[in-house]
């Protein structure tokens, strides 16, 4: 959510949340929270207030096969709202 960022090394509690969950279900391949994104999440609501960054995650998940390992790097959330969080497939 750019339109919430700060510039100083903090978090938001919501966007630490919100990252956390996600990369909880990118371990689990549990996708199907993640490409739902349900309505009346508020971390949810905050974090993805437009979806041009958060596309590029699902169709990466896609191409996902179960024998890929996961991994993340730049997993911080940086100026109150951005995640930084990359994925690693394979």
């Amino acid at each position: 959510n750019l339109r919430m960022a700060r510039f100083d090394d903090s978090a938001y509690d919501w966007a630490l949340q919100f990252d956390q969950r996600v990369a909880n279900w990118i371990e689990q391949s549990d996708h199907n929270p993640i490409v739902k994104n349900e309505k009346g999440d508020q971390a949810a609501s905050l974090a993805i207030n437009s979806a041009e960054h958060y596309l590029p995650l699902l169709y990466s998940l896609a191409l996902r096969d179960e024998s890929d390992q996961i991994s993340f790097f730049a997993d911080k959330v940086m100026g109150g709202s951005i995640s930084m969080r990359s994925v690693k497939i394979g």
